[in-house]
């Protein structure tokens, strides 16, 4: 089943504490790893120390393509195919793309879900009734 998961809401409703809840109490109870991929490394210490943390400003590469993201997280999958979850925090920072401009990823993340049998947990900033009807679906 595939499974994509979207916190959206205006900053400071607390979308990001929502998804480290989350990471946490799926690696503490259940088989499988996960992934928290954000753009800084404000929040390591709040993770559990299963959750494997990435700090994508940290890599010397532009990830804003929808590719370039997508064969990212491929690569991280196929490094450890025990992953079954994928945090993505700010998603539109990290992407520098408006929610709009986001079909693409949202299709790739269904193909890599479908195929790895991964659940994406992603945080967008902004008003839920403005989004895109290919994110609405993932409230």
């Amino acid at each position: 089943m595939l499974m994509i998961k979207v916190v959206c809401g205006k900053k400071g409703v607390g979308k990001t504490r929502t998804l480290v809840d989350s990471a946490n109490s799926f690696v503490s109870t259940a088989l499988g790893d996960a992934v928290f991929i954000d753009g800084s490394s404000q929040l390591m210490y709040d993770l559990n120390h299963k959750v494997r943390f990435i700090n994508v400003s940290e890599f010397p590469m532009d990830i804003s393509s929808s590719c370039t993201f997508l064969g990212f997280i491929c690569g991280i999958i196929s490094g450890n195919f025990d992953i079954k979850w994928v945090y993505i925090d700010d998603l539109i920072r990290i992407v520098r793309k408006l929610p709009d401009e986001m079909k693409e990823l949202f299709e790739g993340f269904n193909d890599i879900s479908e195929k790895f049998n991964v659940d994406f947990y992603v945080s967008i900033e902004g008003d839920p009734d403005s989004m895109p009807e290919f994110i609405k679906e993932c409230y």
